[in-house]
């Protein structure tokens, strides 16, 4: 049953992002607009958010989408690290106390407020209801290596528990709302899950452009795509060892790396224990950080798009391979196999910490191209059913009911 009350004004938070961040948040507000057009948007946004790349800069793109797009106001870091800092801190909050201060009115004019990126920054004294993404708790795990080092550990866990006390939390899957419950059992309301569509543009990409621009890029012939950072989670390396092995049977094959600090890996996997570096050509190409319409080309000219993740709250590239109908070869980890049952949609799967699982999944595709065909076409039906107009809809009814509520959502 939807609430009464709706919400006819929004305020959205970006000071900070991660490229799937700030590709998120554009999907979002795109979809807001047409889910209520009534609605006014208010996106206040930082200026280190940036979108590599792009012919827009973020606050072209949202503005042409029809959010009234301001500036967020310095806001005091959660934890600063040196007594000069500290000094720093003091002075730019002094200095920047009146902007600071009418920007929470603004907020206060709000029916709700929404934070898409809460990261080192404390949860605003504001009077409207805040909403806020957690993302994930990565930093509670460790994989074999530091994914953040123990300060950082100790300063995420406590950010998140303010947030908690204060503000709303919407998630994108299950696991990560059963990952919030475990990491604070104190905390009594489940978190809201709102299952996301893809991050790509919305709108479609031909074939003839496709190639063009994967020609653009340098890519030549059949290739795999993997769309990640080089974070320890991400598990390149057991990626790197799983296509060794099928570049046995297809010397001709290549592995597209794409990604914040893939840029200048390139070589041979001549060896299932690394990389040979090499000046030029390889069968282990990097692109770095690219354009929407640049990782929409090359999701589109893929034999498949792999994500070989040892945790994550979603598949990213995943939605967008589905939504495109590229196959998707990806780990067997909660979030994504949980993605696979919700949405409708098919992948072949493997044990991340297996190289030869990882090698037998992609040679499934490589040597059942019409299964794989078929399967991607299924899931591409699928994700045409799931939209971010729907995801929309879904956050609104959340703001509408957060907006309608007077208690916070931990008991005191």
């Amino acid at each position: 049953m939807k609430p009464s009350f709706r919400i006819k004004r929004l305020a959205i938070v970006l000071q900070n992002a991660s490229t799937g961040g700030w590709r998120y948040t554009e999907r979002l507000v795109e979809g807001l607009r047409i889910a209520r057009p009534d609605c006014e948007v208010l996106v206040y946004i930082g200026r280190s958010v940036k979108s590599e790349g792009e012919l827009e800069s973020p606050r072209e793109v949202l503005r042409r989408l029809g959010a009234d797009v301001r500036s967020v106001p310095w806001l005091r870091p959660v934890r600063n690290r040196s007594g000069m800092k500290l000094v720093v801190s003091k002075l730019r909050t002094l200095l920047s106390s009146t902007s600071y201060c009418r920007w929470i009115e603004e907020l206060n004019r709000c029916d709700a407020v929404f934070f898409a990126w809460p990261y080192g920054i404390e949860c605003p004294p504001c009077k409207a209801p805040v909403a806020f993404i957690p993302h994930d708790f990565n930093y509670t795990h460790f994989v074999g290596t530091f994914v953040e080092s123990p300060a950082s550990v100790a300063s995420l866990r406590s950010q998140h528990k303010l947030w908690l006390e204060r503000a709303h939390p919407i998630v994108s899957t299950q696991f990560i709302a059963d990952e919030l419950m475990r990491t604070f059992p104190e905390y009594v309301s489940p978190p809201r899950v709102v299952r996301l569509s893809q991050l790509g543009p919305m709108e479609s990409m031909n074939h003839d452009e496709a190639s063009k621009i994967v020609q653009r890029l340098g890519i030549s012939g059949d290739y795999l795509l993997s769309l990640n950072n080089i974070s320890a989670h991400k598990n390149l390396g057991q990626l790197l060892s799983g296509f060794h092995y099928v570049a046995k049977q297809y010397p001709n094959l290549k592995l597209v790396l794409v990604g914040f600090g893939t840029e200048g890996i390139h070589g041979n996997v001549n060896s299932p224990y690394y990389l040979d570096w090499s000046d030029s050509g390889g069968n282990v190409q990097s692109l770095g950080l690219r354009s929407d319409r640049e990782v929409s080309a090359l999701i589109a000219r893929a034999k498949l798009v792999v994500n070989a993740s040892l945790y994550e709250a979603g598949n990213g590239s995943g939605l967008d391979a589905w939504r495109m109908g590229t196959p998707v070869v990806m780990s067997d980890i909660p979030a994504f196999v949980e993605q696979l049952h919700a949405m409708d949609v098919r992948a072949e799967t493997f044990n991340p910490r297996c190289c030869y699982e990882i090698r037998d999944a992609l040679l499934r595709i490589m040597q059942q191209p019409e299964v794989a065909e078929a399967n991607a076409s299924y899931s591409k039906k699928s994700m045409s059913r799931y939209s971010w107009n729907d995801v929309a809809e879904h956050y609104l009814d959340f703001f509408d009911e957060i907006a309608a509520k007077t208690s916070h959502p931990l008991d005191h």
